[in-house]
């Protein structure tokens, strides 16, 4: 009988940030062995790897490992083409490509007939402006196609276009994409493994502020949705976590964006989940069973952005995550606190009994 004693593979980590400590944490409670490339030996997932390899050491890295995953899709490319190179890159570069410039992503929904805004690529800001008032009426969102992460790179105009003449002087691709007033903004996780084997965790109620994740929340039970990150993740022949995010606007069920890697908004299932979104990533690259999905109640997160004053009032509502990063900064994440609750009504109370907290001015972002 095969055991799961039998699994002892070294896994390598492409970034050392708080994803790859939590798979990291995940992992311990199996025989696994961890790598991290990352250049700062303070992050967090180096301070818990067996060994921290520096960005120079990428091939020593990539050959003492059995498998390379990342925690951020844009992160270290000599290393990510090596390790894919060395057929040991998963989820595979094709998944990454399309997050190094989102036209491609965006392209890729077209082409495989998936649901996201209307859009149009451009060569240059001067270009982007122009097809904006002639093709969106001076109402859209501009986004950058490099670097567009956690909202930067973003320009939502309403009717003030002549507050954005500045993108004139942008001579790299962009995408202008039509402004969705949606109902409400919701996400998927999703996972599957080498034989195609696909599971699904409930999606999630998500609540932004400019581009970056507040809090969220669930479960919210919407089968569109997870079929639509199941074509996905077939068009790309996807091997570990996924997450998905969605506008949903009177029943219909757009893409916004989707993330090669595991998730903000799975970090619910830390606590809120009978397997996490990180130990189900390690198991779908490792060909281990995948788990199941189950919810053991009510639960939602809430991000610790850009301050380190956490009352300690908050233990009464919910579970701290600190990543133990050494600098504070507008935005950053710095940790998470996760809730549980019998229902989603008691799930919310605690979200904004956190909220009012940590942000008692106000969230600045």
């Amino acid at each position: 009988m095969f055991s799961i004693l039998d699994w002892k593979p070294k896994i390598g980590i492409l970034g050392g940030g708080q994803l790859g400590w939590m798979m990291i944490l995940e992992g311990r409670k199996f025989p696994f062995t961890f790598y991290v490339l990352e250049n700062d030996k303070n992050a967090p997932a180096c301070r818990i790897a067996d060994r921290c390899f520096s960005p120079q050491e990428y091939k020593e890295f990539v050959d003492s490992s059995d498998v390379i995953t990342f925690e951020f899709e844009h992160v270290y490319e000599e290393a990510l083409k090596y390790a894919q190179e060395s057929e040991k890159l998963l989820p595979r570069l094709n998944s990454v490509e399309l997050k190094r410039e989102r036209y491609k992503e965006k392209l890729f929904y077209k082409q495989h007939s998936l649901p996201t805004p209307r859009f149009s690529v451009v060569e240059n800001g001067e270009e982007a402006l122009r097809i904006l008032r002639e093709e969106f009426n001076n109402i859209g969102v501009i986004k950058e196609s490099k670097g567009g992460y956690d909202g930067k790179g973003q320009y939502f105009i309403f009717n003030d276009v002549e507050k954005y003449q500045f993108l004139r002087e942008k001579k790299e691709k962009m995408v202008v994409e039509e402004y969705i007033n949606f109902d409400f903004e919701a996400s998927v996780i999703i996972a599957r493994d080498k034989k195609g084997n696909f599971v699904s965790y409930p999606p999630t109620y998500n609540y932004n502020e400019k581009g970056i994740l507040v809090y969220n929340y669930g479960p919210y039970f919407n089968q569109e949705i997870i079929n639509v990150a199941k074509r996905l993740s077939e068009e790309l022949d996807y091997v570990g976590t996924m997450g998905v995010e969605v506008f949903v606007t009177s029943g219909k069920v757009l893409i916004n964006e989707f993330a090669p890697r595991v998730h903000n908004t799975g970090h619910y299932t830390l606590d809120g989940a009978l397997i996490s979104q990180f130990e189900q990533h390690l198991r779908a690259i490792i060909n281990m069973e995948l788990g199941p999905t189950t919810i053991l109640s009510p639960s939602g997160m809430v991000n610790i952005l850009g301050t380190d004053k956490i009352p300690v009032e908050v233990l009464k509502y919910g579970k701290v995550y600190w990543y133990s990063k050494t600098e504070v900064r507008k935005r950053r994440k710095l940790g998470h606190i996760n809730v549980v609750g019998n229902n989603l009504e008691e799930v919310k109370q605690k979200i904004d009994k956190i909220r009012q907290l940590i942000y008692p001015n106000g969230l600045d972002l």
